[in-house]
């Protein structure tokens, strides 16, 4: 990797977890800067402000996601251990995680900013576009019965959203694990047809 491409990526990395603790609204490009050990002047000079950052940040915690998914797939011939897998890893570690505070702080400004709410639409696209590969894979194999991918991906996603918001705002009622529990149960409805697992 370039060094430009790196230092890049490492200012991206250090405004993750900024924008995580202090939400976009309370983060300075100083901030930023200090984070990574560098001037504001100098952050400047790879991004054109704060928004751009904010917006290579979400890209990024997103395509870790992808790339971390293909390579566990390739090590994963089993369509419900890749879906195991894949809503393990979406799940929020907890109150703190960085990813889902992103998302957060996304759609808040997606109605007020339409480069925001283009880039929620087209994430949001290519994360159920994932979910409909393992489904048509998992279909493709014998592994699960789903009449209706989209419809399955799509409301299996809004579950996880709504209880993604949860465990990341502190909820009594809901922790990862609970989460996880009912995303487990939800997902029982894909091997209908009697595939053990």
């Amino acid at each position: 990797m370039a060094p430009k491409v790196e230092r890049r990526d490492a200012l991206v990395r250090a405004a993750i977890d900024v924008i995580a603790e202090k939400g976009l609204g309370g983060t300075r490009v100083a901030d930023i800067a200090e984070r990574a050990g560098i001037s504001p002047g100098h952050v400047l000079y790879y991004f054109d402000g704060k928004a751009e950052i904010f917006t290579r940040a979400l890209r990024t915690v997103e395509g870790d996601l992808r790339r971390e998914a293909r390579e566990a797939f390739e090590e994963r011939p089993s369509a419900a251990d890749r879906w195991d897998w894949l809503v393990q890893q979406a799940a929020p570690t907890g109150p703190g995680d960085p990813r889902v505070l992103l998302w957060i702080q996304a759609w808040e400004r997606a109605p007020r900013d339409p480069d925001v709410a283009q880039l929620v639409v087209d994430l949001d696209r290519r994360w159920i576009g994932l979910l409909i590969e393992v489904l048509e894979y998992g279909v493709a194999t014998g592994e699960f019965a789903v009449a209706d991918v989209k419809e399955f991906a799509i409301r299996f996603s809004a579950l996880m959203d709504g209880l993604m918001l949860q465990v990341v705002a502190g909820s009594m009622a809901m922790d990862r694990e609970q989460m996880l529990e009912i995303c487990a149960r939800a997902g029982t409805e894909l091997r209908r047809s009697g595939t053990p697992r």
